[in-house]
């Protein structure tokens, strides 16, 4: 199963682009799949994610926030084709094919052959951003779970910024970003504060594990790759199943009903104090007649109810 994404930015202007892997990441960065290059744009701003023909949307901590259909987002929630996501500048639209499930093929689209390095990389060998490779370039190369950074780990119990690699024109330095013993940086099994990075190098950082790829190496993504999607395809149909993930129509569908049944409580209400005051003026009306046919109080009956109706 496809899926075709259409942007439009603040100028009119459409692009087009398809896509059949299941894991679609947007933003300002060039490692993402889909390229938002306006600077009211994180780098790492939202992603899609397809499972039997559903799509599930989830904002990565972005700085102006990720919009459907002009609600802003929180968590993973799952959207339909025809909702627009509202991204800074940009209107994105969706449209799906009917093939088969997202990443189904994935294993058959992806090219088995080995890669040479085009400049300094790290490789992601575990989680769901398995086979994932990250360019080391500049001065400054910040991994953590703040939507700026360029290795990006979107997940909450993860620093913004876990770690550096500092290029001073001769030598990539690994670095910690943090000084907390809960989160260590640990390179080749060992725990570490800063390293010289050398090709072949595995670096850990939480439970995520890269491969240091230096320039004109070759490697090779594929299994990591392969075992990522089955991954996240597995956690996202748990989630789904079991309801973790709000549906859009079903708030909207809550929405809908919550309004009809406030509206059919504030009827109640009404009927219910209108007929509370029926009964207080019975009540009053039947005292007075008492008092009145006793002698307690002397007034005339008829005129009385004469004045009142």
């Amino acid at each position: 199963m496809g899926l075709k994404i259409i942007v439009e930015n603040d100028r009119s202007e459409l692009s087009v682009h398809e896509f059949n892997a299941g894991l679609i990441t947007a933003g300002r960065a060039p490692d993402n799949d889909l390229v938002l290059p306006e600077r009211n744009v994180s780098r790492h701003h939202f992603q899609l994610e397809l499972l039997d023909k559903r799509i599930v949307i989830e904002d990565r901590g972005s700085y102006n926030a990720s919009f459907v259909n002009g609600k802003e987002i929180a968590g993973k929630v799952e959207i339909a084709v025809g909702d627009i996501i509202t991204v800074g500048d940009y209107s994105i639209y969706l449209d799906q094919d009917d093939e088969e499930e997202g990443g189904a093929s994935l294993s058959r689209e992806i090219d088995a052959s080995p890669k040479t390095a085009e400049t300094d990389l790290l490789m992601a060998k575990s989680g769901v951003i398995g086979g994932r490779v990250f360019a080391i370039k500049g001065a400054e190369t910040v991994i953590g779970a703040h939507a700026g950074a360029d290795v990006y780990l979107g997940r909450p119990d993860i620093p913004d910024v876990y770690a550096k690699i500092i290029f001073d024109g001769n030598i990539f330095l690994l670095i910690r970003g943090v000084r907390d013993k809960d989160h260590p940086l640990i390179v080749n099994g060992m725990k570490i504060e800063s390293i010289d990075l050398r090709h072949g190098d595995e670096v850990q950082v939480a439970d995520f594990l890269f491969d240091y790829i230096e320039k004109g190496q070759e490697y090779n993504p594929y299994q990591y790759l392969i075992a990522a999607d089955e991954e996240r395809r597995r956690r996202l149909r748990e989630d789904l199943d079991e309801k973790k993930i709000r549906s859009l129509r079903d708030e909207d569908e809550v929405t809908e009903v919550t309004k009809r049944a406030e509206k059919t409580r504030q009827v109640v209400r009404s009927r219910r104090s209108l007929l509370i005051l029926l009964l207080l003026s019975a009540a009053v009306l039947l005292g007075v007649t008492i008092l009145a046919k006793s002698g307690y109080l002397p007034i005339d009956l008829p005129s009385f109810f004469q004045s009142l109706f």
